[in-house]
């Protein structure tokens, strides 16, 4: 009996640590440009929940050959590490782990070719057998602050994310934010954009909106209106910052509470995530 009862309180504890992530999504951690071995080797052991990192076109260091797939953040173009060999190590890491130690993965794609080349190495791993969460992320459109990056090309992006409709779509804006450049907001025309490439495409799968810190914090309205238009998909916002960014916490954290954690991912250093003081997890629904 004691025995049975032990297994049904940690039973209960694994459903409750898992509804309070689904309740607040700031509770969820990430480990940043997971672009080799090990590095990867590391977030794996630890007890982060995302591993973010960046797809590129290039070769495997020591040899050569056409370019393909790999991890590594530009300007670089090799890495010890392919974008094949990668996804399978996640995933032979989260077939002898438990559900509630599953580590999910956000691919962050620099270029629409190297999207294009790693069609065939995803779609595996985004089959409805495979459970753990797979993002693809790209700045598909220019966003503020008059920034001059080159957007990956919307259209491409998002028809080839629809065909892993299990993955979650992260469609965000390119940014000139930092340094001298302390102001800025997200646009209504920019987020109106944004809302006919979804519509456009009638994507009809789970997506998340990545927003810079600094600017989000000066854009609920339009956030508001973006959410509310793509309710039916699920819809979040990434809100993530560079270190150094300058960010009026207390209207970020007005965005936050208004929208909801329950809609919110946070993904901010954490200097700048200790001061926002996000109200503890209710335990008492559990």
């Amino acid at each position: 009996m004691f025995r049975l009862l032990l297994f049904l309180s940690f039973a209960a504890a694994k459903v409750s640590c898992e509804e309070e992530a689904m309740r607040n999504l700031t509770t969820i951690t990430w480990a940043h440009a997971v672009n080799n071995k090990t590095y990867l080797e590391a977030a794996l052991a630890s007890e982060v929940s995302m591993l973010e990192a960046d797809v590129v076109l290039g070769h495997v260091i020591g040899k050569d050959g056409p370019p393909i797939p790999i991890m590594a953040h530009p300007p670089a173009t090799t890495s010890d590490l392919t974008l094949g060999d990668f996804l399978s190590a996640v995933a032979q890491y989260n077939n002898v782990n438990s559900k509630s130690k599953q580590k999910g993965v956000k691919l962050d794609f620099k270029c629409i070719e190297a999207f294009e080349k790693s069609q065939e190495i995803i779609a595996p791993f985004s089959k409805p057998e495979i459970t753990f969460p797979l993002w693809l992320n790209a700045d598909i459109l220019a966003g503020p602050v008059d920034a001059t990056t080159k957007p990956v090309d919307a259209d491409k992006f998002i028809k080839l994310g629809m065909n892993h409709p299990r993955t979650v779509l992260s469609i965000g804006w390119t940014t000139n934010y930092g340094g001298n450049i302390t102001e800025g907001e997200y646009s209504r025309e920019q987020i109106g954009t944004m809302l006919r490439k979804v519509n456009e495409h009638k994507i009809n799968q789970t997506v998340t909106f990545p927003v810079r810190a600094g600017l989000a914090s000066n854009s609920q309205p339009v956030l508001l209106d973006l959410l509310r238009e793509t309710l039916s998909l699920n819809s979040s916002v990434t809100v993530w910052s560079s270190e150094g960014d300058v960010v009026e916490v207390d209207r970020l954290k007005a965005l936050l509470l208004t929208v909801g954690l329950e809609r919110t991912y946070l993904d901010v250093p954490q200097e700048l995530a200790g001061r926002i003081h996000l109200p503890p997890p209710d335990t008492t629904k559990n």
